[in-house]
């Protein structure tokens, strides 16, 4: 047979499914090198089955699972008994032809199954990596917006360093945006909070909160005004919970903006 349809093509399905009995598997290998419909049945079906399994992750089915599947085809009854079975009766076994049939809905059914599964783990890992994108994006954005700043010449740069001289942040302001450079700031957790103080007045002020990732000495944006860009003389502390309080609990470095 050399096109159009062939009674076969559904075995041929199965086939490339693995899905057939073995006498079923003899004869559809018999009749491929021969029918053409068949042939493109089988690579249609693997291509399938190649793309579902190249996008979804793998995981290894318990085998309690195959082992009711196979239950279940070897136990459905074949017909509504005409009268209530007695109890504790055996099931009927099903005759080879119609226990083919019924494996043959189930996996239908199970397939179909897979592709809903796979096409619900598809939709939530493209928002996933849209979400991803995005971050990235946003990262990237601020990252290239504290650059600019740190270049241009009107930006006020002040290195905040320890009582012993250890250079730790760099706070880099202008008007209208400012961002800090961690330099030898360690990674803070969830529950802490690094606060950039504005020092130039008799008590410190709270001008913006950071964190610093670790392994991480990229300028961070930090959310600024006019009024924080007054100042000339900066200090960090870390503090514990997300917001600034009003006052340090410990000062850990702080320096004045360099002269032009």
């Amino acid at each position: 047979m050399n096109g159009g349809m062939c009674p076969q093509e559904e075995l041929a399905v199965g086939w490339a499914m693995h899905s057939l009995e073995p006498d079923e598997e003899a004869q559809v290998r018999d009749h491929l090198p021969t029918c053409a419909t068949c042939q493109h049945a089988v690579r249609s079906t693997e291509e399938v089955l190649a793309s579902i399994g190249g996008a979804v992750r793998q995981e290894q089915p318990p085998p309690r699972l195959r082992a009711r599947l196979m239950e279940q085809i070897e136990h459905t009854p074949q017909e509504p008994p005409a009268q209530p079975a007695p109890r504790h009766t055996a099931p009927t076994p099903l005759r080879p032809q119609h226990r083919r049939r019924t494996g043959r809905v189930l996996l239908a059914a199970a397939a179909a199954l897979v592709v809903l599964a796979g096409a619900g783990y598809l939709g939530v890992r493209v928002n996933q990596l849209s979400g991803e994108v995005t971050a990235a994006q946003s990262r990237t954005d601020a990252l290239n917006k504290a650059l600019s700043l740190a270049a241009d010449p009107d930006t006020n740069k002040a290195v905040l360093r320890t009582t012993a001289g250890d250079d730790l942040a760099v706070v880099l302001s202008n008007p209208d945006a400012a961002a800090v450079m961690p330099l030898n700031l360690k990674p803070n957790d969830a529950g802490h909070v690094y606060v950039v103080w504005g020092a130039s007045t008799k008590a410190p002020v709270p001008l913006a909160v950071f964190d610093v990732r670790a392994g991480s000495t990229d300028p961070q944006l930090l959310s600024w005004s006019p009024e924080a860009h007054k100042h000339t003389t900066f200090a960090v502390s870390l503090e514990p919970g997300r917001q600034a309080p009003a006052s340090p609990s410990e000062v850990l470095a702080g320096g004045q903006v360099a002269p032009a």
